[in-house]
């Protein structure tokens, strides 16, 4: 399944240990550790329980190495 928005785990992420969680580390955990390039993102925001991440409908990623393994992650 094609999907262009995706919710991870904080927990499952390790964000959870992170005491002073903020939005720079939220991004710097996409784009470093999930590899997700920038410009594909369309934004993302920090819940309770999870990071939910929504992709730009504008670029075609889905056969791209990124996008299957935050598929796996999510």
């Amino acid at each position: 399944m094609k999907r262009r928005e995706f919710n991870i785990s904080r927990q499952s992420a390790e964000l959870d240990i992170i005491n002073d969680l903020d939005m720079d580390v939220v991004e710097e955990y996409i784009t470093e550790d999930l590899e997700v390039p920038p410009d594909c993102i369309y934004s993302f925001e920090l819940l309770d329980a999870h990071v939910n991440i929504k992709l730009s409908t504008e670029s075609f990623y889905f056969n791209d190495d990124w996008y299957i393994n935050l598929q796996r992650v999510a």
